[in-house]
């Protein structure tokens, strides 16, 4: 017996571990902590989970958009009656010479009432009812249509924003300001009254730097917008009105103005527009495209080097258009394919993993059987 520990204490520390016994007491102290640790995060992750405490605030309700991060302190107007007042100001300085102070005035009305009342026939001896017509006269404000300040509460009622949420009433003039910017000073009111009230109304992703940018593509393709009379032949409402629409539903990033940006000036330097309605349809195409970023990077770099396609005026919006929608088709199978393969490769991931495990554990036992034998020659050639 005395030999069988003086072999395992030679063993240990001639083959297992030169270092020895304190080696494997440090090893097993790490282990010991990583056991402890794993333990603690058990417990941890077994005690019940309770669901964050729901409810909407007035300005989630407003916005219809939910707060994700659940901090109820987060949800009120930070904005004073002093920052609207600065931000009305700078819409007045817009519309100089629009209409602020005149709000309406009380009209009279005039209306008849029927009033029964008993009369009666001589003639025929008997009484019955009779209407006589009773003038009445009564007063009701009517407001200025053509005053701002009634404008931009009706803009106000539509949306649902009440008198203190002056953080959405800031926004509403700011984006009124930016529109504003390309109307006419004289048209200003009506412009405002009757065409970008919906936009302020339903304003989306419209923000007012986005009106800007969109404004700079619109510049690139022809000049900057002039609104003054919608109706008109040479008013730019028409095409300036689809590039704000765009901007309603779609976020649009830098990149996506740079590639439209970028598409214009090579489709002028292959096409010279004497009408640019062509050119215009070509940049909303690339605003508005559900493409990607690069995939679009990619697909108008190709279709404006390729030699392929004879563009001219008349047809520049009909080929690109075909040609990005069957590229957009394209780039969806390339999408599905690509998923396909992704989930073909978690599939064999797993099967792989499964069996990497049972050959390590195969390992391992085949390795204790061996040590095992080995323990056991040893024994017997010193015995």
């Amino acid at each position: 017996m005395d030999k069988l520990k003086k072999f395992l204490n030679s063993f240990e520390e001639d083959y297992l571990f030169r270092y020895g016994k304190r080696s494997w007491q440090v090893i097993s102290l790490i282990f010991f902590f990583i056991l402890s640790y794993t333990v603690i995060q058990y417990l941890w992750n077994v005690r019940p989970s309770s669901r964050e405490e729901v409810s909407i605030s007035k300005i989630e309700f407003d916005r219809s958009r939910i707060d994700y991060d659940f901090d109820i302190t987060n949800d009120m107007d930070k904005s004073t009656l002093a920052d609207y007042n600065k931000a009305l100001k700078g819409l007045q300085g817009e519309m100089p010479s629009a209409e602020w102070k005149d709000l309406g005035d009380s009209v009279e009305h005039t209306e008849y009432d029927y009033v029964p009342y008993q009369a009666y026939n001589p003639y025929w001896d008997f009484s019955y009812t009779d209407y006589r017509r009773v003038e009445r006269k009564y007063k009701v404000f009517e407001k200025n249509r053509d005053a701002i300040p009634n404008i931009l509460e009706d803009i106000y009622e539509a949306k649902g924003i009440d008198s203190l949420q002056y953080s959405e009433k800031i926004k509403v003039l700011n984006l009124a300001k930016a529109m504003v910017a390309y109307a006419s000073k004289k048209e200003s009111t009506e412009l405002l009254r009757d065409y970008f009230k919906s936009y302020l109304i339903y304003s989306g992703e419209l923000t007012p730097k986005m009106v800007e940018q969109l404004a700079a593509v619109f510049k690139k393709v022809d000049r900057k917008p002039y609104l003054h009379d919608p109706y008109g032949e040479n008013d730019d409402w028409s095409e300036f009105s689809s590039y704000l629409s765009i901007g309603q539903d779609d976020s649009l990033t830098q990149e996506r103005f740079d590639i439209a940006n970028n598409s214009i000036a090579k489709l002028k330097s292959k096409v010279k527009f004497k009408e640019k309605d062509q050119a215009h349809f070509v940049a909303r195409v690339v605003l508005g495209s559900d493409l990607t970023n690069e995939d679009l990077q990619k697909a108008t770099e190709e279709f404006f080097a390729s030699k392929d396609y004879k563009l001219t005026e008349k047809n520049t919006g009909e080929i690109f258009g075909k040609y990005l929608s069957l590229f957009t088709e394209k780039a969806a199978l390339a999408d599905q394919l690509l998923a396909e393969e992704k989930a073909q490769k978690e599939m064999n991931r797993s099967q792989y993993y499964q069996d990497g495990r049972y050959a390590f554990v195969a390992i391992i036992m085949i390795a204790a059987i061996l040590i095992l034998f080995s323990i056991r020659q040893i024994i017997k050639s010193r015995g």
